[in-house]
């Protein structure tokens, strides 16, 4: 598999799609980003089908899908967590110490914590329940995200940051992690033997392409909401309901089905792919034995011919 460019060059393109996206919603309008992010998805997604085997297009898609249904309202929750006292007087006013150094700290513990409960209760389980599993998990903890926002936790006396530290920063950190680890196996175990590291690479790349661009349009969504998350008197009413429908029932209702029909339900320690029996660029091979049999051939008349005048040389001489 080495010496096949064809995949080698797609894979080098689809490691630019993110960095040239972000270049284009950088200095050009976020809309032009989400039109552009769209064809280089459409492009992505046919590129894997005519290069790569079907079984896969078809994990791969599985994986694109799964990283694109998660629409991230990141930067929404962000204006709301350090928003002022001018901005929102009644909000948790945290500070940008706090919300992000601290809670990176805690998010850092909780992930090897993440890591080692996953290899102790999940490694054994096939990709399908692990995946739906972290899935409905990971959607249901923005709800600690959707407490805050309702104001819920201070209506029962809980302080935000106590709320926030022992939900948000440790909950949403310990799915995120539990929900990763499965996809990148799939994707470590869809690399083409001799080719490892570069087809884990074209899984990273979409996979962070994909991300880039749940982030891109969850950023479009907040703007079209007609949210104010800066100056005074922010708005962010229309926050909760936003949370609501892309970060918990879009992620159900469209990762869970794209898992049962697009991911194996293989355990984790079996192949995804039998490559020898896909037989992949059997063409290109079957093209090169022709070659050399017809060298072989040649090589044979051409050595038969030299002892053919050999032996005419040798009855002249007698």
């Amino acid at each position: 598999y080495q010496k096949k460019k064809t995949p080698l060059v797609a894979i080098a393109l689809s490691g630019l799609a993110a960095p040239v996206v972000s270049m284009v919603s950088t200095y050009f309008d976020m809309n032009i980003g989400l039109v552009f992010s769209g064809f280089v998805l459409v492009a992505l997604v046919v590129t894997t089908y005519v290069v790569f085997p079907r079984k896969f297009f078809r994990a791969q898609f599985g994986l694109m899908l799964l990283c694109l249904c998660r629409i991230r309202m990141t930067s929404g929750l962000s204006y709301f967590y350090t928003a002022n006292s001018q901005c929102l007087p009644n909000g948790p006013q945290f500070s940008y110490t706090f919300y992000i150094t601290l809670t990176g700290i805690v998010g850092s513990v909780i992930h090897l914590i993440a890591v080692m409960l996953y290899q102790t209760f999940m490694s054994s389980w096939k990709y399908r329940p692990a995946l739906i599993f972290s899935m409905v998990l990971g959607s249901l903890a923005t709800v600690v995200d959707l407490i805050i926002l309702m104001r819920w936790n201070v209506a029962i006396g809980i302080p935000d940051k106590v709320f926030f530290l022992l939900g948000s920063a440790t909950f949403e950190n310990l799915t995120n992690i539990l929900h990763a680890i499965p996809m990148a196996a799939i994707g470590a175990k869809l690399a083409p033997p001799g080719m490892e590291s570069a087809g884990i690479a074209y899984s990273a790349s979409i996979g962070t392409f994909c991300f880039m661009v749940t982030n891109l349009l969850g950023s479009a969504i907040l703007k079209w909401s007609g949210m104010k998350t800066v100056g005074e008197d922010c708005d962010f009413d229309s926050l909760p309901s936003l949370i609501v429908v892309f970060q918990i029932l879009v992620p159900i209702l469209v990762g869970v089905p794209a898992i049962m029909l697009f991911i194996p339900n293989v355990h984790q320690t079996e192949l995804l792919i039998d490559w020898k029996k896909e037989r992949w660029y059997e063409g290109e091979k079957e093209s090169e034995y022709e070659t050399s049999s017809i060298e072989d051939e040649e090589e044979s008349i051409a050595e038969m011919n030299g002892k053919g005048l050999g032996l005419q040389v040798e009855k002249n001489l007698v």
